[in-house]
């Protein structure tokens, strides 16, 4: 089997269902699965008639649309491999998206790119020096009169899928037909998926949450896959809400953020007009999942119907397809508090229930392996024991695990070890037999020797009222006197005296949680600090954030725990 097949299969169904494009609220576009399979089959031919071969790698960037779903399963039907990358941002510098789409179009050495009339023009000059020919298609243009499907087989390639680039410049994940098709049936077996179900998704198709968690496996599933444009989210997640109650929606997913923003755009007396009692599952992750945030979530949208049980905190990655564990359905988040200090330098010390907030640290659990995938830690002694709370490497293997990268051999010989076991560089421990992440190997801050998760310092920070829309980045950043911690915080205050003050607050939440004290707090307008489409922070070029908005010898020494406005603090508009 492969993906066109098992796209043939649902459409032969004639359910009726499909696609549903939704833009400022409204449906806009409808496609159902019968004429998607179809509309395939035709790009298709029209793809081999201008000469892509089998095997070839072709580009897709298109906005989230119907056309996106063909190009897609086009591309697949001629015996291609799709390569989905973002399309250039309204509001983002050009030269990063350039420089980020010259690398995967190289690494993965694409010639063609499949985009709409409105892009055509855009992409062409903007990667004329680039490196490389490129011809830019405009996909309404490109389809035959008649389908053709190309055959492929469960292990060849389906799917070349770029990592966010959080941590590093992104690599393209490689994965198979049978990759794809094994990780889709564990997120419809984990999530008790129905005929009755509806998904609703705003993130970006090019994104494998979007792509393979919300679009592949409501497609898959047979079941009514409403998308919505990203920004129509962004600008106002109210719409995003009012589909969820009108539609009678009951799966979603979106990152810890996407949860947040919806809070705190949502007032109380718009709530009361929203019906959410069909909403059975909120998927959460892609991110660090706030426990607190989700108490505060159910709170605020109980009035509209909305269930605690509902929330899904999940665990997954490009390099396991997507999703590698979930938990139970239709039962409360768990949750367990650990020694925050102690957890920095890797021993898991679990606290009772009833210890005070005061140097604890409450961690969600993300569940167990989905079906046909295993988990194991790994420390600095080897693997670590399932029944210890020990803290380790999260390593993966099975059905849905990718082989390796794109054309990048050094990098998958780092990940790829003996036995098919695939290193995550996320870090977390059992308990219970359950897992619970608590950051990545390369998050880590260190201070006077000590251990600091940096998601860890930015969810204090973020909790400081002013802070805007939860926007921390904390970075070691490195001076003559060694790394500082410099902490990169998002305001809309706008007064000296307001930005000041705040400086003092966000300086001594940190140094009141963790003993330790920033040696810089960087404030900025909103939206400045670095993302990904999805929203996750990204971490690398810290040191060119610091250069553009920091300051080049912060007055306050090492680790000296400041008053309000004391020195060290630089507050760039």
């Amino acid at each position: 089997m492969n993906l066109v097949g098992a796209l043939a299969a649902v459409a032969a169904r004639g359910t009726g269902r499909g696609i549903r494009l939704f833009r400022g609220g409204a449906e806009a576009e409808r496609l159902p699965f019968d004429e998607l399979h179809l509309d395939a089959g035709r790009l298709a031919c029209g793809l081999l008639e201008r000469g892509v071969t089998a095997g070839e790698r072709v580009a897709i960037t298109l906005p989230t649309s119907t056309d996106f779903a063909r190009a897609f399963f086009g591309v697949l039907a001629a015996g291609a491999v799709p390569v989905p990358l973002p399309a250039p941002q309204r509001f983002a510098p050009l030269d990063v998206y350039v420089r980020r789409t010259a690398l995967a179009l190289r690494q993965s050495r694409i010639t063609r790119i499949l985009a709409d009339r409105a892009l055509t023009g855009v992409l062409e000059p903007l990667l004329a020096d680039a490196g490389g020919e490129f011809t830019v298609l405009d996909v309404a243009c490109c389809s035959a009169a008649s389908p053709v499907y190309t055959e492929a087989a469960g292990d060849d390639p389906a799917l070349v899928q770029y990592t966010s680039g959080t941590g590093s410049d992104p690599r393209g994940v490689l994965l198979s037909h049978a990759n794809l098709l094994a990780n889709t049936a564990a997120i419809g077996k984990g999530l008790g998926v129905t005929d009755a179900d509806v998904c609703c998704s705003w993130l970006p198709l090019f994104h494998d949450m979007g792509l393979i968690g919300t679009f592949l496996s409501a497609v898959f599933s047979g079941i009514d896959t409403i998308l919505q444009p990203p920004e129509d989210f962004l600008r106002d997640p109210g719409r995003w809400l009012g589909i969820i109650a009108g539609q009678r929606v009951t799966i979603t997913s979106a990152p810890n953020s996407g949860y947040l923003h919806a809070l705190r755009r949502t007032p109380a007396e718009r709530v009361r007009e929203l019906d959410l009692s069909a909403w059975r599952l909120a998927l959460n992750g892609a991110e660090a999942v706030d426990p607190g945030l989700l108490r505060r979530f159910s709170a605020h949208f109980a009035p509209a119907g909305f269930r605690p049980t509902a929330f899904l905190p999940v665990y997954g990655l490009a390099e396991g397809t997507l999703a590698v564990t979930f938990p139970p359905l239709d039962r409360p988040v768990r949750t367990v508090r650990v020694r925050r200090d102690l957890l920095g330098e890797g021993v898991v010390s679990l606290l009772d229930e009833s210890a005070a907030a005061e140097g604890a640290r409450e961690v969600a659990s993300v569940g167990f392996p989905v079906a046909g995938t295993e988990v194991r830690l790994v420390g600095a002694d080897g693997p670590v024991p399932a029944e210890r709370p020990a803290l380790g490497e999260i390593q993966i293997r099975g059905d849905s695990v990718t082989a390796g990268y794109e054309h990048h051999e050094a990098a998958t010989r780092a990940v790829v070890h003996e036995g098919g076991w695939v290193s995550t560089g996320d870090l977390g421990f059992r308990h219970d037999g359950e897992l619970y992440i608590v950051g990545r190997t390369k998050e880590m801050v260190i201070v006077f020797g000590r251990n600091h998760y940096a998601g860890d310092i930015e969810s204090i920070a973020a909790a400081v009222p002013e802070v805007a829309g939860g926007g921390v980045l904390a970075a070691a950043v490195p001076s003559p006197e060694g790394e500082r911690l410099v902490l990169f915080v998002e305001t809309a205050a706008t007064a000296a005296e307001a930005r000041e003050h705040l400086v003092g607050q966000v300086r001594q939440a940190v140094s009141g949680a963790l003993g330790v004290t920033p040696h810089e707090v960087v404030l900025l307008r909103k939206g400045r600090l670095p993302r990904t489409s999805s929203g996750k922070l990204v971490r690398y070029g810290s040191e060119d954030l610091h250069r553009q908005y920091g300051t080049p010898d912060p007055l306050t020494p090492p680790g000296a725990p400041g008053p309000p406005g004391a020195p060290g603090a630089a507050t760039p508009g």
